[in-house]
C-alpha cells in the first residue's frame, strides 16, 4: 500500500512500480464506515449543534422537457403587467405613429379669457364722424389715466362712457368697462391696460378723437403705466382727496416726468369729505388745498419748473366724484353760472373762484380780504351747493 512519501506536493505518484494486484487496490472504490445514529461521529465542537445538517441542493426530479422552443417565442424578459402590475396601463407609442409637427408630451395651453359685449351701446356721437377724425393725426389725442390703487381711474372713464353714450347708469352696480379680464371684474382692481377711444370736445367746443389709455394702479403693475405713458400725450393724474399722495403717485410722477409729459390732476372722491369726514365747507376747501400742494411739493423736488405747478385757476385741476357721476373744473362750474345769468364773463369769474378771494352777499362784491360776513367765493359758489344737494339727498 503506498504512502503519502510516494506522491509529490500536486498527488502525483513518484513512488516504485506498482504490481497488477496494487494497482487493483488502488482503482478499487474505498468506502467509509458510515457513522451510526447512536454515537456522534466525532466529538461535537463547541458553538455548534450536533444535528446533522440538511442537504444544500434541491434535487429535481420532474420530468425534462426537450421540446424545441422557436425564437421568436422565446421568453427573455418579463411583461409589463409583471413589473407594473395588472392595474397599470401601458402604452407602447412607434415612433411614426405621430407627425412631426404634433408632439409626444403636448406642452400646456394657456387660455385668454376676455369679456365682451355682444350689442354695442349707442353712442351720442356718429361712428361714421370717429373713423374720419383718424384720418387727421392733428385731431388724435392719446391720454393714459393713471394714479394710486383705488383711486378712481377707471370710474372716472366709466363717467366719460356715459357722457358719450345712451346708458342707464346704475348707483348700485359699478360699470368698469375697461375691465376686460375676468379676474379684474371678479377682484375689482385692473391688472392690464386696456384703451377706449371717445369723441370729446375741449373747452371751446371742438371735437378731438381721444385715446384713453385705462393702467393698473398696484405697484406690482406699474409696468403697465409705464408702457401707457409712452404711448400718451399727457397722462390724467387721479388722486383720492382724502388719502393724498401714495407711493404710486410718487412713481407715476417720476416716469410722467421722465418722458416730458403734461399732467392734469383730478381730485377724486369728494364726496368723502362729505359723507364720510363730514367737514364743514370751509375745512373742506382747506382739505383739497392741501392735498394740491401735496403733489406740487413733491413736483418741485423733481423738477423746481414753475410751467409744472397744478392749480385750479390755471385749468390743469379738475374735482370729481366718479362713483356718483360727475366731474368739474371751475371754468366748467362758471359756465353753469353763466347759462343761468346773463353777463357773466366766464373767464374772469372762473379765476376768482380759488385762492384767497372772499365775496360779500351784502355788497356782491368780490375782494382780498375776509370780511365778517364774506366767505371764499370756492365755498361760496361751489362747495355749498354741492353740500346742500347732498344735504338735501340724505333727508330724502
Amino acid at each position: 500500500m503506498a504512502s503519502l512519501e510516494d506522491y509529490d506536493e500536486f498527488g502525483n505518484y513518484i513512488g516504485a512500480d506498482l504490481d497488477s494486484d496494487d494497482e487493483e487496490e488502488l482503482d478499487a472504490p474505498q468506502s467509509y464506515a458510515q457513522p451510526s445514529h447512536d454515537e456522534p461521529a466525532h466529538a461535537p465542537l463547541e458553538g455548534f449543534d450536533d444535528e446533522p445538517s440538511n442537504a444544500l441542493m434541491e434535487l429535481d426530479d420532474g420530468p425534462k422537457h426537450n421540446a424545441v422552443i422557436l425564437h421568436e417565442d422565446k421568453k427573455y424578459y418579463p411583461s409589463a403587467e409583471e413589473v407594473y402590475g395588472p392595474d397599470v396601463e401601458t402604452l407602447v407609442q412607434e415612433e411614426d405613429a405621430q407627425p412631426l409637427s404634433e408632439p409626444i408630451i403636448a406642452p400646456v395651453k394657456v387660455r385668454n379669457w376676455v369679456i365682451e359685449e355682444k350689442g354695442l351701446p349707442e353712442t351720442r356721437f356718429d361712428k361714421r364722424f370717429l373713423l374720419d377724425l383718424m384720418s387727421f393725426p392733428e385731431m388724435i389725442r392719446n391720454v393714459a389715466v393713471v394714479g394710486h390703487l383705488h383711486h378712481g381711474k377707471t370710474s372716472l372713464i366709466d363717467t366719460l362712457v356715459f357722457e358719450t353714450h345712451k346708458m342707464v347708469w346704475d348707483s348700485d352696480k359699478q360699470l368698469r368697462y375697461t375691465d376686460t379680464h375676468p379676474l379684474s371684474a371678479q377682484r375689482l382692481i385692473s391688472l392690464k391696460a386696456n384703451s377706449m377711444s371717445l369723441v370729446l370736445p375741449n373747452s371751446r367746443g371742438k371735437s378731438h378723437l381721444v385715446h384713453l389709455l385705462d393702467t393698473p394702479g398696484h405697484m406690482n403693475f406699474v409696468d403697465e403705466a409705464a408702457s401707457a405713458m409712452r404711448l400718451a400725450d399727457g397722462i390724467i393724474l387721479v388722486v383720492d382727496v382724502v388719502e393724498g399722495v401714495m407711493v404710486g403717485t410718487e412713481a407715476i410722477i417720476r416716469h410722467a416726468l421722465a418722458e416730458g409729459l403734461s399732467i392734469v390732476l383730478v381730485l377724486n372722491k369728494i364726496d368723502r369729505l362729505i359723507l364720510e369726514l363730514r367737514l364743514p365747507p370751509a375745512d373742506a376747501y382747506f382739505k383739497i388745498k392741501h392735498t394740491i400742494e401735496e403733489v406740487n411739493t413733491f413736483l418741485a423736488g423733481i423738477n423746481p419748473d414753475p410751467a409744472l405747478r397744478l392749480s385750479p385757476e390755471r385749468g390743469n385741476v379738475a374735482f370729481a366724484s366718479t362713483e356718483m357721476g360727475w366731474c368739474f373744473t371751475l371754468r366748467s362750474f362758471a359756465q353753469m353760472y353763466a347759462a343761468e345769468w346773463e353777463g357773466v364773463d366766464v373767464q374772469e369769474f372762473s379765476k376768482r373762484l380759488w385762492g384767497d378771494v372772499y365775496f360779500d352777499e351784502s355788497s356782491r362784491k368780490f375782494g382780498r380780504k375776509a370780511g365778517t360776513e364774506a366767505k371764499r367765493s370756492f365755498v361760496h359758489f361751489i362747495l355749498e351747493p354741492v353740500y346742500k344737494i347732498y344735504s338735501q339727498i340724505e333727508r330724502t
